[in-house]
């Protein structure tokens, strides 16, 4: 298996993204391929220089995502595209621009029949429940009816990569009463009530890391607002327990006590147990991975986007 990995986007690029596609390559028996600066990524250790593709050009997180794309041919997001679309490559991972992934995306491999905007989700671990939360950033505004086919993507997702049963869907809402909301998600509620047996209804966003649906819907404005929002939270609470676990009188069995339980309770929203996730509803495979990736995220992006191309 082939996976193109986007050399030149992310906090930590190149060596994090190489080293990490290189211990993937080890551990899933598959082919990475390098694209960008080719004098930074073949000084590094294991690197096959016959699989390193030099890119010119670079996208920055400030530029406009459509003008990027069309401008800057030579860049690795663009080049990486193009071996996608054309089947040189099986899927790509890049942890750089999320707009501009999303705009070459649609304007270069292009979206499934039927698809009219590709979604970015999230994967939440609550307990033993694996959940789907999008649109998290894509699309800050959405129809009624694009928030429909953002439900059917993150079931499929779900049902056929996951492998969860008959994963239900709910819609993020102010109130879980049917009426609640405004006039997208009112009119999303009749549609969902009409198109998708398993329907679970309007969640609040404080039932979202609670046992609630499998998939949680919304347009990327909120689920962007409820990203940020729950990664403050928890990152406030895991300062919180840090700053107590230094006091004097705090004990090393409680210190590791403590931070074991932190470590799994407050894991929901750890990007290195996925790595990335997957822009819904293109025709090939194409994985996002957090900015801050390191090389452990990557190989668990890897990994994510194997099992998707699998199955």
């Amino acid at each position: 298996m082939k996976i193109a990995y986007d050399c030149q986007g992310g906090d930590n690029a190149p060596e994090a993204i190489v080293r990490g596609a290189l211990k993937a390559a080890e551990v899933f028996n598959c082919t990475p391929y390098f694209y960008g600066d080719a004098d930074r990524i073949k000084v590094i250790d294991g690197v096959d220089p016959d699989y390193v593709i030099h890119c010119s050009e670079s996208i920055e997180g400030d530029e406009s995502p459509t003008m990027a794309i069309r401008k800057k041919k030579d860049s690795a997001i663009v080049r990486a595209l193009f071996d996608l679309k054309e089947d040189r490559v099986d899927g790509v991972i890049s942890a750089g621009s999320t707009g501009a992934l999303l705009a070459g995306g649609m304007f270069i491999v292009s979206r499934q029949e039927g698809v009219e905007r590709a979604a970015l989700p999230v994967i939440l671990t609550v307990g033993s429940q694996t959940k789907l939360l999008l649109d998290v950033g894509a699309n800050m505004d959405a129809s009624p009816e694009m928030l429909l086919s953002f439900a059917k993507m993150g079931a499929d997702y779900l049902s056929h990569v996951e492998g969860v049963e008959n994963p239900s869907v709910g819609l993020l809402n102010v109130g879980t009463e049917k009426g609640k909301g405004n006039r997208q998600t009112k009119d999303a509620y009749e549609l969902f009530e009409e198109n998708l047996p398993n329907f679970y209804g309007n969640v609040e966003a404080r039932d979202v890391l609670f046992k609630s649906s499998d998939v949680i819907v919304c347009d990327g404005f909120a689920g962007n607002v409820m990203l940020k929002s729950m990664e403050g939270v928890i990152g406030y609470v895991q300062h919180a327990l840090k700053s107590g676990l230094m006091r004097e009188d705090c004990s090393p069995e409680v210190q590791a006590w403590v931070g074991k339980f932190a470590k799994e309770a407050l894991g929901a929203l750890d990007y290195t147990r996925y790595g990335g996730v997957p822009l819904l509803g293109l025709k090939k495979p194409l994985f996002k991975a957090h900015g801050s990736s390191d090389e452990e995220a990557i190989v668990s992006a890897t990994k994510a986007l194997i099992k998707m191309i699998k199955e």
